[in-house]
């Protein structure tokens, strides 16, 4: 299994540590999924969506941690449902799941987009990991 780290261009002081985030917002078109299964067992608060256009209503009374978005292809509509992810984010770091290869033209394309990428199927450790290594603002797991 191959974990991405995505280089983020703010320098920040502090790193989060994976007792700091608590709720994670999955958009997931795949109801019980092994992704939600795996987060869940990983000791997270997770609410889940089937389709970005309904996170709106969740991620402005909820305040979740961090955004997993999962999506079977890269095509043209997967990369538009990660644009709309990001402007419903604001400010909300963003993992990326997915089957696909992710190629370096892609992941230059993602860089400051996402905080990580992580090929699926997804195990909790490696979850935990990416957690551990993201820098993310105190203020954002709080």
């Amino acid at each position: 299994m191959r974990t991405m780290q995505i280089e983020n261009k703010k320098t920040l002081t502090e790193k989060t540590t994976t007792d700091q985030i608590k709720k994670i917002l999955l958009i997931d078109h795949n109801k019980g999924s092994a992704l939600a299964a795996a987060l869940v067992q990983g000791g997270y608060d997770v609410m889940q969506c089937d389709a970005v256009q309904k996170a709106w209503c969740l991620v402005y009374p909820q305040r979740p941690h961090l955004i997993v978005i999962h999506l079977d292809n890269l095509d043209g509509a997967g990369l538009a449902d990660f644009q709309e992810c990001r402007a419903l984010a604001e400010g909300i770091p963003i993992i990326l799941a997915t089957c696909a290869q992710v190629n370096q033209t892609l992941a230059k394309v993602l860089q400051r987009r996402a905080a990580a990428i992580l090929d699926l199927p997804l195990m909790p450790a490696t979850f935990r990991e990416t957690l551990h290594d993201l820098e993310l603002p105190l203020a954002m797991t709080r």
